[in-house]
Formats: structure tokens, C-alpha cells, sequence
């Protein structure tokens, strides 16, 4: 399966694991994924809070694309966000993309920071959010690979953020390996 990361990357998976048998994908994950990296994937929590704690650095984005569309009969504004999640030093370790579903006027749209990461925005404003993980992948993009000097297999993960039983934006995140050596 190959799905655009945005205009001029294409992810080739190799492999996707399904989160909705969670007795299979758990088996799964523990025997083909280093367990630091599963930390990082089945984390339900704010990932640039972990990568924070992880580097020691402030987490910051470089945004690469962004665009709006907006319904006006049907109140609604549709985003996409394309960014690189960062350290203090300019090191790449996330490339994340974010489709995002809000009515116009709402406390979500009001409540996100466009230059700050989406879970920042969340716990300044003490938001209780849900995270459902639709599935994680591992594959290759050369663009990518070549953003984050690497020749190796990159993980990924799929997963949808929830406010009081309402989806408002589902995200692709793609790991570079360089993330591991916090771990040691």
C-alpha cells in the first residue's frame, strides 16, 4: 500500500499492523519492534511531551505545507498540516501530517496554536482528548529518508484524536531512527 505524505513524498509500506485486534498487534509489536520504538508508537499520551522528556530540548515544528478549505454552508473548515517535529539544535525526528475537520467557531479551532505541536496546544488549555491508533506501519520514503539522513526503514504510526466523542483530526506520523538513541 502506498499513500502520499504530501506532494512530493510518497511512504512505501512494507508492513501494516491493524490496532483493531489488539491481542494480534500486541503479540506482533512485541516480537518485531524494539521496545523503545513501541514505547514511542503505542503511547496514547502527548508524543512531543515524551519527546521533550526523552532529549531533554524543547520540541518545536517546521512547517512545510499548510492549507485551509472552507465550507461556508456547511460551517466547517478543513486543514492540512505538514511539519517537522524538532529539537532546540534543528535535529528532524517526526514527520507528522494532519487532516483536521472543525466547525468553524468551535472551542477546538480556537484553541489551536498553527505554530505550536497539536498535544502542546491540548494541555495548555487543559483539553481531555482520546487517541485511537488505527494502525502502524514500517516502510521506506526516499524524500524522507533523505530529510533525515538515514538509508534505514522508517516506522509509522495512524491515529485519530477525539474531543468529547467527536473526531476532529487524524494523524500520520513517520519516526526517524535517530529517536532510539535517547533511549540509551
Amino acid at each position: 500500500m502506498n499513500f502520499y505524505i504530501n506532494t512530493f513524498n510518497y511512504f512505501h509500506c512494507i508492513c501494516i499492523l491493524p490496532a483493531y485486534n489488539k491481542p494480534r498487534i500486541k503479540q506482533k509489536i512485541n516480537s518485531n519492534i524494539p521496545v523503545q520504538l513501541q514505547i514511542l508508537l503505542i503511547n496514547e499520551g502527548s508524543l512531543t511531551r515524551t519527546m521533550q522528556y526523552l532529549t531533554g530540548q524543547i520540541i518545536s515544528i517546521e512547517i512545510i505545507q499548510q492549507t485551509y478549505k472552507t465550507h461556508q454552508l456547511k460551517n466547517f473548515q478543513r486543514k492540512m498540516r505538514f511539519v517537522w517535529l524538532e529539537t532546540e539544535i534543528y535535529t528532524k525526528l517526526i514527520f507528522a501530517r494532519s487532516l483536521w475537520i472543525l466547525l468553524q467557531n468551535s472551542l477546538i479551532s480556537q484553541t489551536i496554536n498553527n505554530n505550536k505541536p497539536i498535544g502542546n496546544s491540548f494541555i495548555k488549555n487543559e483539553l481531555d482528548i482520546h487517541k485511537k491508533i488505527h494502525e502502524i506501519y514500517y516502510g521506506y520514503c526516499y524524500l524522507l529518508e533523505k530529510d533525515i539522513k538515514s538509508k534505514h526503514a522508517i516506522w509509522g504510526r495512524k491515529y485519530t484524536l477525539y474531543y468529547k466523542t467527536k473526531s476532529y483530526v487524524t494523524i500520520q506520523e513517520i519516526f526517524s531512527p535517530y529517536v532510539i538513541s535517547f533511549f540509551e
